[in-house]
Order: C-alpha cells, then structure tokens, then sequence
C-alpha cells in the first residue's frame, strides 16, 4: 500500500462556502431513501483541511485550537553510543503536521478538494435534539476527494437534522484501522493501529460536520467537513554542530504505543476530540530501514522526513519518559540510543537533530569590501562573502549560511539594522547560503551632489546685511560701537558696507584702553627691541598714530589701496576724503565695499606728504574665518585657531558636503553558532568626496607685519621685489608693498636687525623650543583683532601624521590643495591648511614656488612666533606626504595660521 502523507492529500482542496455541482442526473436506484420530492438532496461535502488553510492565512495554528502550546518547547536529548562519539539530540517540535505555508501565488488553490478517498458516517433525527446514535443513519461509507459518496444517498424530509463523521485513510485502504459506531455521547472513534514498517505508515485525519439542517426540500444544505491531523508527524535531521560523518542505514522508535483509540468530536471545531489509551499497551518498535543517510550534509538539513522521501514517522501521539528510545545504526556498526523524554502532541511536527555537544567544526567566514567608489558612482564594484566549515579529520566542507546583521556608520563598534546611512541605498546580496566558493553583491550608492562653495562663500558675503551707511560709518575696530576698541593690523569684512577703521599702530589699543605691551618692554638683550618704532625710526609712545612722539605725525593727508587680489571687482572705495577726525583728535579711515563683494585681500595705507606711515590688511572672508577651533597638542595642551589660514582666498572650491571618504562597516554573521559563538565578518562600504580647491594665502615675511599676495598674476597696484634699498624696520613700515630677496651684493637677511621678540614681545631667546614664552602679540603682528601668531607648540599636532584625514598622498593633497587635519585624537573636528606655495627669497627672485608650476608640486610653510636665530625662523613646513617643524631664511614669504590670544 502506498503511504499517504500530509502534504499530499489536501493538494487540491474545495474553495471554502462553495458547494460541489453535480452533473449526474437523479438516480432511480439510491436504495430505501428513493423519494421524488428528495431527489435533488444528495448527500455532499465541502472539504477543507484546517491546518492548511490556516497556515496560508498566517495564523498561528494555536490560536484556532488545532493543538495547544503544550510541548511546543524544544530541549537537548543526552545519547550513548558504542564508539565514544560526542553527540546528542536536539528536539523542535512546531504546529502542524509537515507545515508548508503556501505563497501568495498558491493560496487561492489551498481549498480545492482532495485526491484520496475517506470514509464517511452520519446519524440523524427528526430535530437538532432528537439526532439519534442508534441506528446509525450510514456507516464508514466510501467517499471520493470530491466530497461526493460513491454510493449516493438522499436526504429525506422526515428526518431533516443530521451530523457526518470522515475519517481518513479510507476504510478499506488501512486494515490496521476500525471506524467503530457512534457512540451514546454523539460521536464514534477509530481505533488505530500504526504500522512498525514506516514505509507503510499513514497519516490519520478526522472531521466533524456538526449538525446539519437540511430546511429546504429538494436542496442540499451546506455540509463542511473540515479534516484535523490526529498523529505527531516525526522527522530527523542532522544538526548545526555535528563534524562526524557516518552513513546511517536503519533508524528506529523502540518501545512506543502501537495501537490505541481515538474518539472523534461532535462539533464542527474539532473540540472534544482526542485519544484514549485505556486498555492500550501493545508497544513495539517502527523500524525505517533500507536507507543510505549521510550525516555528511549542510547544517539543519533534514534526512528523514522530507517531502516525497515516504520515511515521515506517523506516530499515536503519547507520553515518552521511560517507554520510547530513538535508535540509529550507522554501516560501520556504530550505535547510536537516545532515550526520549516529554510527550508527542497531535497535529504537530516532532524534529530530531543529530549534533554534538562540542564541535570539532572549524568555522570559516571571510568577506572581502568593494573597491572605494567615486562621488558619483551608483555602484560599487563587487564585494564577497565566503562562508563554510571544515570537519579538521575529513576536511570535508560544508556550506554554511549567512546574513547581514547590521551597521555601522559612525565607526563606534556598536552595529544595528536602524545605522544603515542614507547615502548607501541597498545591497544585492544581504544573506546567502554560503559555500567555498565565494558569493558576489555590490551595494547601490546615492551619487552625491557636488556644491560651487566659492559661489555659495561669495554669495554670503554678498547677501550679507550691509553694514553702516552713508551718516554712519561701521567701526570694525569697535564692531559698530558695540563693544570696547580693539585694533590690529587686519580686519576681516563680511558684507557690503561703509566702514572706518581707527588710525592705530596695530593692536596698541585693547578692551577699550591703551596697550603699551604692544610696543615696548623692559626686557633688554642684543636681540630684543626694546621700543617699537614707527615710519620714521622714533619710538612709539601712543597707539593714535597722530599723537605719537607729540604729534609729529599729525597731518595724515593720504591714503591708497597698494594692491588688491580681486581683479576687476573694483568693490573697496576709499572715501573722499577718506581720513577723517573727531572731536576727541582721533583720526579714522573712510572707505565703501561695494555689493559686489568677493572672498579676497586688500592693503590700504596712509600717508604724510606722501611717505607711507601704516598699513593695514583688509580680509574679505566670511565671519566664520575667524571661529575658534580648538585644537590639543600631543602635551595635552589646547590652543584655538582660527577657523581659517589668514587672508585664505578661494578662486575654485567645488566640493561635496562630506569632505573625508564616507564609510560604513556591514557586519554579515554565519547562522551557525560554534559552541555558542557564531563568526562575524566586516564589509567596509566607501564612497570617495569630491573635492576641487584652489586658491592661496596672503604671505609674510618673518617679523613684518605687511600682507603679500599669495600670486604672481592676480593682484593690481603696488607690489615689488626688490633687493636694494634701506633694510631697517622704518624701510619696511613705508614700503610695505616691497618683498625683499637676497642680491649679490645685499642682503636683507644679513642687514635685517635680528631681533628675537618682533612677533612675541616678551622672547628673549632663539632656539627651536617647544616651551618657549606665551607670544605677547606686538604692533608688528599681522593678526585679526583677538589673535596672534602661534608658538612652535601650537603647530606641533600638524606633524602627528594620524591625525592628517584622507590627504597624506599626492593625489588628495592636489585635489585639496593642502591637509585636512583633525583638530584632536578623537577625531570629531577638522581643520584646513592650503598648501598653495610660498614666497621664496633666493634664486627664483621672490617668485612663488610650490605652487603648481613644478609638475603639480604643491608646498606650504606656516612661521611661529619665535626665531632660530638671527637670521633664520622656526616654521612648519607641509608637503604631501609629510609635515615637520623646521626652520628657514626669515626673508621668506610664508603663510599664518593665528590662533586666539
């Protein structure tokens, strides 16, 4: 006999509320029922199978009453066996026999009939109260998987109340089987008997009309049959843990209940129904033998029990502790017995796993990442994922599965599912079945947007809300009057405009008052200026630059832009007249910024009978230039730098929002545990920034305080390189748009005063000293308001080369013009240098250099505030692929970066 399982039986179910249509005409010949009024009443069935149609909704088939929770819990099973081998049996028990949950493609199909016959029996009564169990109205009568009798009967009008009773496999198919009569409480039972062959074995299923009404006379009424699993369907399979490899030829279930009854329910939902072991105690053993099972399979893959395989366990459903062992024979003779504990529950799935209580599994799981991809690459190239294991005796592999499991995008080790970053839209392959072979994805990635940051720093600046007006001059020296004076020799402007500044050495005014620390000391030494002089070689007695040394430079009667960087903007206007005094004998420069505003530098200067007395830097730059960043030096020390390098001016900044490669870690995990641990593997996902940036500084030499283009072509007005001349400090206060170079017969480094303290008032010494004085800013120190230059010390983070973000190399230096340098170890801030050349002093004649002229060479040099010697100064110098303290020629024209005072 061919064994009937689950899974084929309830293939092609009945749609549920539709009642089968006959063809067939009445037929004279239907036995006592013949009536012509009851001709059209034939007895017929809609027939559904609960689980199935359950199961295709999605419904936990608990919550409908099929089975309870009641041994749905899985444990580990303790085995012996003869040859010492570590194994154990892991039990999972689920809802359903064999459950498959139908797609949404076949889930119209779940109730349309069924292929095999079954047996079906009724009572009846002339009313619901009065249906009566004796005589039986009709007894086990075969039934087609139609639902239609192969002997047809009719309903009679006399006797119009009627339940029916099917049991499956019909009762001719199965001799170990006897459908008994109904009993007095309104339903029969079965007894059932399996068969110790599991090949011969049959699933057992049972319905229950309830009571039917036939009310009108000549129809049909609706009959539902709809079938319940009575036995525990049991499986085996090998389990995640199990290294060794036998070849299994016989299994057995000794010493379990052969045979009992099972007593059908009255009502149509099943309740009530169950087996009754009373008087049942024939055990035995079910033998499947005749089999050729390698344990050598992937990790919880089933080797008993799978569909077609006709080696489904079908077992009365029974208490286990003390009576059943699960046995295995293996073809070398090993035995393996597990004594099985808990009970078998009907209308479920009993699953044993063959595994080991310590593996000897060698777990492999390796993962390589895709290639970097560009800003505006949708696609990464492929990453892989290989995942399997090797028993370390055989080296047998088998294919172990994985998934990903989560992200990480802010490089905290913590990863989750909710971390996925906007910008990596999904990957092809987030889980796979694994093998040695390895298995390919690629992640799809938003292109990013790459944003004009010149245009956008120009238009802020231009948008910006202009600043004093035609009666009223904004005082950058006092931020409009809002604040107490503080002058210096730079003033960044951040909108359009009509503004003033204070006709004052330098920062010789600070918080309101005179600041004579600016401009003397009472340190004395060769090399310390003890009085700061002015144009005319005096000493500088008064901040007011018409005041100083009893008003010998009262008179101021000129000023002139020197030069400026923003080729035909022609948006800085000084006023006619552009000085102008007040009441108090303060003197004040006049000029207009125009709307026109763009990033860039100015020099204005102011004069006396035409002799040069002062100058001052205008930097048109946002208000963000000068944010403060705080930067901490490898001794702990902290330091807040200017946002920005001072007089920076972009000509091209193109750039994505992110300006370091964005990267996230997907972390992809084996679905295996060995010993409780499962393997994890990282993919790094990486998207490159785009980034354009060129530009320049303005330049200083060594103790001047005036500004120098960073550009041999863009500027217009004044601006020399010269050799001869007067090289004292009076030279440099009146021609402050002359860079000096060595000649042959010349020097300015060799006739240049080589004082110690020209930035950094209180410096007595040269030395390249990373604990030198604090920098006491003076009247010569080209600084914005607030700051000054740094110490050797300040600068000593930008040689920490892991503290350098993406740039160290010369392609990201070229694309950056310069390093992007966190701030900190911890990495939360960045700062810019641009490294766009500098001033040189020698041969190539105060030239630029390192600026792009030389195959692309960029270089940059940074001046502290102390000295080497003499004649040399200590600087930072930065190149693509490194950065160091060093020192060089004073004469040279270097960059600044401020940091706060």
């Amino acid at each position: 006999m061919k064994k009937i399982a689950f899974y084929s039986i309830v293939l092609t179910m009945f749609i549920s509320g539709v009642s089968l249509l006959m063809t067939s005409c009445a037929d004279d010949n239907l036995g006592n029922n013949s009536n012509a009024d009851d001709s059209g009443a034939i007895v017929r069935f809609n027939v559904t199978d609960v689980q199935k149609d359950v199961l295709a909704k999605g419904v936990s088939i608990t919550r409908v009453g099929i089975v309870d929770n009641h041994g749905l819990q899985g444990r580990k099973l303790l085995a012996s066996n003869n040859t010492n081998l570590d194994v154990c049996l892991v039990e999972t028990t689920v809802e359903g026999v064999n459950p498959v949950k139908a797609n949404a493609s076949t889930r119209a199909e779940i109730r349309s009939g069924m292929n095999v016959d079954f047996s079906t029996s009724a009572i009846r009564g002339n009313s619901a109260t009065s249906i009566l169990t004796t005589p039986e109205w009709f007894h086990a009568q075969k039934t087609k998987g139609n639902g239609t009798l192969y002997s047809p009967i009719r309903w009679e009008w006399s006797q119009p109340y009627a339940r029916f009773f099917a049991v499956y496999p019909e009762i001719s198919e199965y001799s170990k089987m006897t459908i008994n009569n109904t009993e007095a409480t309104g339903s029969p039972s079965v007894e059932f008997e399996v068969e110790t062959d599991v090949k011969k074995e049959v699933d057992l299923l049972t319905a229950c009309s309830g009571d039917v009404h036939y009310s009108t006379r000549g129809v049909h009424p609706e009959t539902n049959l709809d079938f319940r699993h009575a036995l525990t369907a049991i499986r085996f399979a090998v389990g995640q843990n199990l290294s060794w490899n036998k070849t299994i030829d016989r299994i057995e279930l000794q010493g379990v209940l052969l045979k009992s009854k099972y007593k059908l329910s009255s009502q149509f939902n099943g309740l009530g129904a169950g087996w009754d072991h009373s008087g049942y105690n024939q055990r035995g053993n079910v033998v499947l033998s005749n089999i050729n099972i390698n344990t050598n399979v992937n990790p919880n893959t089933m080797i008993v029990g799978n569909p077609g395989d006709n080696n489904t366990f079908y077992m009365i459903p029974q208490q286990l502790t003390g009576h059943v062992t699960a046995y295995f024979h293996c073809t070398d003779g090993t035995t393996i017995s597990v004594p099985l504990s808990g009970e078998w529950s009907a209308g479920t799935t009993r699953t044993y796993k063959l595994s080991q209580r310590n593996s000897d599994w060698s777990y492999q799981l390796t993962s390589t990442s895709p290639a970097t991809a560009a800003y505006n690459q949708g696609t990464t190239s492929d990453y892989t994922i290989t995942s399997y294991r090797e028993d370390p005796a055989t080296h047998v592999k088998q294919a172990v599965a994985w998934k990903v499991i989560g992200y990480d995008a802010n490089n905290d080790g913590q990863f989750s599912m909710g971390e996925k970053p906007s910008w990596l839209s999904s990957l092809s392959k987030t889980e796979g079945s694994g093998g040695t072979v390895a298995e390919t994805g690629t992640a799809s990635l938003i292109q990013a947007e790459v944003t004009d940051r010149l245009a956008l720093r120009n238009k802020e600046l231009r948008e910006a809300t202009p600043l004093g007006k035609w009666d009223y001059y904004y005082d950058l020296s006092t931020k409009g009057e809002t604040e107490p004076r503080n002058t210096a020799n730079c003033y960044v402007i951040s909108a359009p405009g009509h503004y003033r500044i204070p006709l004052v050495y330098g920062n010789a005014i600070k918080n309101g008052v005179d600041n004579p620390s600016a401009f003397r000391t009472s340190n004395t030494g060769a090399h310390v200026l003890r009085n700061f002089k002015d144009h005319a070689g005096n000493n500088i007695t008064d901040p007011w630059i018409e005041k100083t040394n009893n008003y010998a430079n009262n008179g101021l009667d000129g000023a002139e832009v020197i030069w400026d960087d923003c080729p035909g903007a022609n948006m800085l206007h000084l006023d006619n007249p552009a000085i102008v005094r007040n009441s108090m004998g303060q003197t004040f420069l006049h000029f207009q910024v125009d709307a026109n505003i763009q990033s860039g530098n100015a020099v204005i200067v102011v004069k006396k009978a035409g002799v040069i007395v002062w100058s001052w830097h205008l930097w048109f730059a946002p208000k963000s230039s000068l944010r403060k960043m705080e930067v901490t030096e490898p001794s702990g020390s902290k330091y807040n730098f200017s946002n920005e390098t001072l007089g920076w001016k972009p000509t091209v900044w193109k750039a994505t929002a992110y300006s370091s490669p964005r990267t996230v870690k997907v972390r992809v995990e084996q679905s295996l545990a060995n010993n409780g641990v499962k393997q994890v593997s990282d993919i790094t996902v990486t998207q490159n920034p785009y980034i354009e940036r060129k530009g320049f500084t303005t330049l200083y030499q060594w103790g001047r305080k005036d500004a120098f283009p960073g550009t041999d072509v863009h500027y217009e007005g004044m601006y020399m390189r010269n050799t001869s001349g007067d090289k004292r400090l009076t030279f440099d206060i009146q021609y402050p748009y002359i860079f000096y170079i060595n000649g042959n017969s010349s020097s300015w480094t060799n006739n240049y005063p080589g004082y110690y303290n020209l930035w950094s008032m209180n410096n007595t010494t040269a030395g390249h000293n990373l604990s030198g004085p604090e920098v006491v800013k003076t009247v010569y120190d080209p600084s914005p308001v607030g700051f000054k230059i740094p110490t050797v010390e300040s600068m000593a983070f930008l040689s920490i080369l892991n503290r350098i973000n993406g740039t160290l190399g010369t392609q990201s230096y070229l694309a950056n013009g310069g390093h992007l340098v966190w701030t900190n170890d911890s990495h939360t801030e960045e700062m810019y240098f641009p490294c766009m050349g500098v001033r040189g002093y020698g041969s190539n004649g105060g030239l630029m250099g390192g600026n792009g002229t030389n195959q692309n060479f960029y270089s940059g040099c940074y001046w502290v505030a102390t000295p080497l010697n003499e004649k040399w100064a200590n600087e930072t110098e930065i190149l693509s692929s490194s950065i160091a303290q060093r020192s060089m020629d004073r004469t040279n024209g270097y960059s600044i970066r401020p940091i706060s005072e």
